[in-house]
């Protein structure tokens, strides 16, 4: 039976074949008169044969869900449409109606749920009529040997144990806010900036205030949000603690997981009441405590390298924003803060998230090809959807690439993707990361761009006509985003010591690394090319570390430029000099994020080193067919 259904769906793609359905059902010259069919699938036609009132008007939102929690759209959003005059709940509603919760059908055959990681996270269930329901979590059953380099490397493997007995997590409360604040907060920066940091201004005295009136207030009214914060941030710095045994304290390592564990049910318990009760009145939470407490999750999930957790986290943190966030006639300071926090996290993290068993559907190729003639080539900041990085939203003449350019704070608060790469100057990413906007919003552009080839690229594998025009127009904002990236790095390599800060040196370092990032996701270029930006990187890395250890912080710093030179690294001594960075992070932190690092590095150069060997004329391996294979999503936020 399951094999005849397979053979019935027309795309081979139970995802392509629902978006096909949902396009259909949303035609307006669909006939009425029967239902709508696809391969194995079919939906009733519930219209009514006359209406006398006329239809309310909904978001043009379909997303088709991709593997692991990618969200991909079936039809991206044709913006010819103006600004629409909706309420916060009824924008929601069409896109949420089609998020099957993140997950590939494939997911649901091959994974079964383990105890440990079965998350239902109702985040915002049945709000006005519309269920904003978090995926369930599931892990992959470990049928591998313990010397498959796979092992290692499966998704949502976690340190956590469900067999530990419970602990009191506020025994230890005032001794892991502490922790946290000394000593992780600066391991978790992707640079050093001592009390700038954002984990100090917002999240810390949040829970701190939380901690007193649970404990020694006994106030009895506090919100699910604010006790959801004070949680991750405990579990963030036990699990630290667990993960670094050379930490003298007077508990054991077996304490601090137990105490991790505890900390992470009760943080994932009280984010799932917040966003089911304290959305509207009576029992409304503060905004800025559930975006803080969410964000507060999602960090926990990426140190312990639950890649599902991880991103269920950032699309909800999205849905909650889009909600409560960019409805507001004015954002505060503090809004703004938590905004740019979401905003580096999501762009950093999706550009190391690959698309796997991805097969875009017709409707997909029409709309594309729809949404790039000339006549709908505008843009609109607006936008309710929620993003999937899968779509391209240009401009005449490409002009939100234009990075010299002044953007207008309505535009830029709402931008909160960077979809537009113009500047803006009340910008606060300097401030809480040391990075320029411009930066962040090149990866944006970039990764937005290879998922729209890769999907093209596909299409036309499998026959699918693209038109002339939208390639045209593609390949156009393919050169002139080549040129922002490269210009950038340019005017960043020209200052090749900066002002002698560990930040001036990461920052070359990440120039460089955006520059292989841009080349390897979308030019696809041989290796060898890029060993002069990996050189760059090496040395950057290397006066990064010199200059931490003159300011005395310890770093790590983030791992990302280290990951996408270290894969394209071809030769032994370029290896040895990633790896003994990566390798020297992990011993300083003990996050996952630096055995990914390394793990994906060793295995892309062992399937090199046999591709060079072989000397075959097909494409050489890299880390994105690595990540498809083992599907696997590194996050170095």
């Amino acid at each position: 039976m399951s094999a005849a259904l397979a053979a019935d769906l027309p795309s081979g793609s139970i995802d392509a074949s629902l978006a096909e359905i949902d396009a259909r059902s949303k035609d307006e010259r669909h006939s009425t008169s029967g239902d709508i069919v696809v391969g194995p699938f079919s939906v009733m036609d519930m219209t009514p044969v006359s209406c006398s009132e006329d239809p309310p008007r909904t978001v043009d939102a379909v997303e088709e869900v991709g593997e692991q929690g990618n969200v991909q759209p079936a039809t991206p959003p044709v913006n010819d449409m103006p600004p629409l005059a909706i309420s916060p709940s009824s924008m929601m509603m069409g896109s949420l109606a089609q998020m099957d919760d993140f997950l590939h059908w494939s997911d649901l055959f091959d994974l079964g749920p383990d105890p440990l990681h079965l998350t239902p996270h109702p985040f915002l269930e049945s709000v006005n009529g519309f269920d904003f329901a978090m995926a369930s979590t599931f892990t992959q059953t470990d049928t591998l040997g313990h010397n498959d380099p796979r092992r290692v490397m499966t998704p949502q493997q976690s340190p956590l144990d469900t067999s530990l007995p419970p602990v009191d997590v506020m025994a230890d409360a005032p001794f892991l806010l502490k922790h946290f604040q000394d000593n992780v907060i600066a391991q978790m920066m992707a640079m050093p900036l001592g009390e700038k940091s954002p984990w100090k201004i917002l999240n810390v005295p949040a829970a701190v205030l939380a901690y007193s009136d649970l404990t020694f207030l006994g106030t009895q009214n506090i919100s699910h949000a604010r006790l959801a914060n004070l949680y991750s941030l405990l579990a963030c710095s036990a699990y630290h603690l667990a993960s670094n045994p050379d930490i003298i304290t007077t508990n054991s390592t077996e304490h601090w997981k137990m105490v991790t564990e505890q900390a992470h049910r009760q943080a994932k318990d009280r984010m799932q009441m917040s966003l089911k009760h304290e959305i509207h009145q009576p029992k409304k939470a503060k905004y800025k405590d559930q975006l803080m407490a969410i964000c507060a999750m999602t960090a926990f999930a990426m140190l312990c390298g639950q890649q599902k957790d991880a991103r269920c986290y950032m699309i909800d943190a999205e849905r909650l924003l889009r909600l409560r966030g960019l409805s507001k006639p004015k954002i505060s300071q503090k809004a703004r803060l938590l905004h740019h926090i979401y905003t580096w996290i999501r762009i950093v993290g999706e550009s190391t998230y690959i698309l796997h068993d991805y097969n875009p559907s017709s409707s997909f190729i029409e709309s594309f090809n729809r949404h790039f003639r000339t006549d709908h080539n505008t843009f609109s900041h607006r936008n309710p959807r929620l993003d999937d990085f899968l779509h391209l939203q240009p401009r005449q003449s490409d002009s939100d690439l234009d990075i010299d350019q002044p953007k207008d704070s309505e535009v830029a608060l709402h931008d909160i993707h960077l979809q537009d790469s113009r500047k803006f100057p009340g910008t606060l990413y300097n401030q809480i990361y040391g990075i320029p906007e411009t930066w962040l919003s090149l990866v944006s552009q970039t990764t937005r761009m290879a998922n729209v080839l890769d999907s093209l690229r596909i299409a036309r594998r499998t026959h699918k006509n693209l038109s002339a025009e939208a390639w045209d127009t593609v390949h156009r904002r393919r050169i002139r985003l080549e040129n922002m990236v490269c210009s950038f790095d340019l005017n960043h390599a020209r200052d090749i010591n900066g002002d002698g800060s560990p930040n001036s040196y990461m920052l070359r370092a990440l120039s460089s690394a955006l520059v292989i990032f841009f080349h390897r996701r979308i030019r696809q270029v041989h290796p060898t090319i890029l060993q002069g930006h990996v050189d760059s990187i090496i040395a950057s890395l290397a006066d990064f570390d010199n200059a931490l250890e003159q300011c005395q912080n310890p770093g790590p710093g983030t791992a990302w430029p280290a990951f996408i030179a270290g894969c394209e690294a071809v030769t032994v001594s370029r290896r040895e000099a990633t790896l003994r960075w990566v390798e020297k992070g992990h011993a300083q932190c003990g996050f996952i994020a630096f055995t990914r690092a390394r793990e994906v590095m060793l295995e892309v150069w062992r399937r090199q080193d046999e591709h060079l060997a072989a000397r075959r004329g097909d494409d050489i391996p890299t880390w994105v067919e690595v990540a498809k294979e083992w599907q696997l999503w590194p996050i170095f936020c």
